[in-house]
């Protein structure tokens, strides 16, 4: 029987080979600790802090300006960009994309695996 960290890599693995404009994911702790890594390279500590830093901070303005709960965050960079999804408010997952990315494609996949971590974490 897989363990939830495979089930967890495996949901990872099914995003990331559904389109190729996605370049690394991650997920993470509300906490920043790292939960899953494929963001490849040395940053997973880091981005792991930052995006938690970063889902908190969309929390606040969100309840700030009484918009709901917070679902996302897209940030767009000259060279890629860089979404985070809450999961249930117990997890972010982090999805790096290229600079050209079809973020329809990539938002509806990765709201799907967003659903599956759910159901996991």
């Amino acid at each position: 029987m897989a363990t939830k960290q495979d089930r967890i890599n495996a949901v990872l693995n099914d995003l990331k080979m559904a389109t190729s404009d996605i370049q690394g994911l991650a997920v993470i702790s509300p906490d920043g600790m790292m939960i899953a890594d494929q963001l490849g390279g040395a940053q997973g500590d880091a981005a792991a802090a930052m995006g938690a830093a970063l889902g908190s901070l969309a929390k606040r303005v969100t309840d700030t300006l009484n918009v709901g709960d917070f679902q996302e965050v897209n940030i767009r960079g000259t060279k890629a960009g860089i979404l985070l999804f809450d999961i249930e408010h117990r997890a972010s997952l982090i999805v790096t994309v290229s600079d050209r990315a079809n973020l329809g494609l990539v938002f509806l996949e990765a709201r799907q695996a967003q659903n599956q971590l759910a159901q996991l974490i």
